[in-house]
């Protein structure tokens, strides 16, 4: 049916819808013919007639023979599919990507983006431009040789097909998990291309340096923090050091919104001290076992803040002098920042940085009063605090005694029930208590023979054997005594007066630890009498009656001490002069303090000394 039948019958079955009359039909019909006929005289050729009538092309029309159109489309199909993957190798990463992976350990990798950075820190946007135009030239070939060889339809939608499908879609599918490879691999034919086609590039190129240059794609805090979760999702068996890193990294992205209130110890759950405490044996003992190495001081409250306390600065000091920690804080002069609840965790750690100290106090202003504004501490902040937050985790080192001291959560990994000979460290009575050990009796036994009972030469009146004074070391034991005088107060309690000036004593007495206060002469000169002194002597002398010239009392607040009593010298000198009575003494008075022991219940250590003989005392 030609052309014209088929409008024929068109308008058959049209006119009647259309609701026209029969001289209006009549007249349409040969409109249409006369157009019609009009246009069949115009066409030159019986090719075009053909071409009008059917819609076809015929082999004349065709600009190239299949044999070369085909094979061409597929030539161009294979390039599109390289110049994909040329853009997808050199362009697919950024330049922090690519700088990231060129420091990282892969040393493949690492070479394959240095060699993918260096044509692209030449000149980027050309490159792009290239890539861009060499993929677009081959589309659009593609598209007109399949019109011109399949009609312009199915031409238009075998080039969709092939440039969709394998120029774009399979190598990207294929490829995608080796870009770095592939880019590296095609760096010459990018860089030869560039070349051979400058001179279209090269404008275009320059206007986009003027307008962007490439930085990379810059992230957010958050978005980093995000696409770390996500990939640690993913790899749900991540290695210790890499769960490690991983916290790090967020805590480093974290850590530049905190501030102190985040990360302080409230100033209720901070270790103080005041500065009138004592530095006794009893108070260092408690500054070691709660494992601070650094403690703050105060004067009236915890709001007076007066210094710093180092823990290891207390090697300078004598538990004997029981000095105030007031008056031992300032002679090291230790500082501490301040900061204010909202400071920056930054800012604190530049500070601790600089190594004056690595401790804070958190402050504010009070204005409750209107008219006496004042400081008020809220807590304490130190270097590992910070740490701690950058590392998302508590670190507890050897001395910690809770792993987080706000919630009170203590360490428990055994060292809570651990038990430390911390008694060495002690004054001995706070172990022996009134019992002397075999080395006491002995040494000081010995000290007293050389300062108080040898021979003179002469008819001596306190000489007595070595025997004779280690039984009377023995016999009279050893006293530990408590000052009962309060720190400050001038007057001294009844209980604490060792010897009163012109008052009869009948005791010698030997200090073996502590201090003991003198004052002597009309002016009471001040002195004191430490470790290893022989205070009245001459109380012990037979016959003679001591009236002592000075006043001691106890200086420290606790003293350690042995008194002689004048009965028990001459006890003592009796037994000298029959050696015989003299070894059972000691073999009775050694049953009798071994019994004491039992009852006690002290120590076996104490009676692994020896055997119930004088060595055991």
């Amino acid at each position: 049916m030609t052309r014209w039948a088929r409008i024929n019958v068109f308008l058959i079955f049209t006119i009647p819808q259309l609701g026209l009359s029969s001289n209006e039909a009549s007249s349409a019909l040969r409109g249409g013919q006369h157009t019609l006929q009009e246009k069949e005289r115009s066409l030159g050729s019986e090719d075009e007639y053909y071409q009008f009538h059917t819609g076809e092309f015929s082999e004349a029309d065709r600009k190239f023979p299949l044999y070369v159109s085909l094979p061409a489309v597929g030539a161009l199909t294979l390039i599109s599919a390289f110049f994909t993957l040329l853009t997808q190798g050199l362009m697919g990463m950024d330049t922090i990507g690519l700088e990231i992976v060129e420091k990282g350990d892969d040393e493949k990798m690492a070479l394959y983006a240095s060699k993918i950075k260096k044509v692209r820190s030449s000149n980027s946007n050309q490159l792009m431009c290239t890539l861009m135009l060499g993929n677009v030239l081959t589309n659009a070939t593609l598209a007109i040789l399949a019109a011109d060889a399949l009609t312009l339809p199915i031409g238009l939608g075998v080039a969709v097909v092939l440039t969709l499908l394998f120029g774009e879609v399979l190598p990207q599918a294929a490829f995608a998990r080796h870009t770095l490879q592939v880019g590296a691999r095609m760096v010459p034919l990018g860089e030869a291309l560039v070349l051979l086609l400058y001179l279209f590039t090269y404008p275009l190129a320059m206007i986009l340096n003027l307008s962007n240059k490439e930085m990379g794609a810059v992230r957010q805090r958050t978005q980093l923090i995000e696409r770390l979760q996500v990939l640690s999702e993913r790899e749900h068996q991540l290695a210790a050091a890499d769960e490690i890193a991983k916290k790090v990294a967020e805590g480093a992205l974290l850590f530049r919104n905190r501030s102190t209130d985040d990360v302080m110890t409230p100033l209720e759950d901070a270790y103080m001290l005041p500065s009138s405490t004592r530095l006794g044996y009893t108070t260092i003992r408690q500054i070691f076992e709660t494992g601070f190495t650094r403690i703050p001081v105060y004067g009236q409250h915890k709001n007076d803040y007066k210094g710093l306390l180092v823990t290891k600065d207390l090697m300078l000091a004598d538990p004997e002098d029981e000095m105030k920690l007031g008056d031992f804080i300032t002679i090291f002069n230790r500082k501490v920042e301040t900061f204010y609840r909202d400071t920056k965790l930054v800012e604190v750690l530049n500070k601790f940085k600089k190594g004056g100290t690595h401790m804070g106090l958190v402050r504010e202003v009070n204005i409750e009063n209107d008219t006496n504004p004042y400081y008020e501490i809220r807590g304490v902040v130190t270097l590992e605090d910070v740490i701690e937050e950058i590392l998302q985790d508590e670190i507890v080192d050897e001395t910690d005694v809770f792993k987080d001291v706000d919630k009170q959560v203590k360490v428990n990994d055994g060292r809570e029930s651990r038990v430390l000979n911390l008694a060495v460290f002690n004054p001995l009575w706070k172990s022996r208590r009134e019992q002397l050990s075999r080395e006491e009796v002995t040494t000081i036994a010995s000290h007293l023979e050389r300062v108080c009972f040898f021979d003179t030469g002469e008819e001596s009146k306190l000489c007595l054997s070595i025997q004779a004074v280690e039984w009377l070391v023995a016999k009279c034991g050893v006293q530990n005594r408590t000052r009962a005088t309060p720190p400050g107060v001038q007057a001294i309690a009844e209980e604490d007066i060792l010897y009163e000036k012109g008052k009869e004593a009948d005791k010698c007495t030997l200090i073996l630890q502590g201090r003991v206060g003198i004052r002597a002469g009309r002016d009471e000169f001040r002195a004191e009498a430490g470790a290893f002194s022989v205070l009245a002597r001459d109380a012990l002398v037979p016959g003679a009656v001591f009236f002592s010239d000075y006043r001691a009392f106890l200086g420290t607040e606790t003293v350690r001490l042995v008194q002689i009593a004048k009965v028990n010298f001459l006890e003592a000198r009796e037994l000298d002069r029959d050696k015989a009575q003299l070894a059972q003494a000691i073999t009775d008075l050694a049953a009798e303090q071994q019994g004491y022991q039992s009852v006690r219940k002290t120590t076996n250590d104490y009676n692994k000394e020896g055997s119930p003989q004088m060595a055991t005392l």
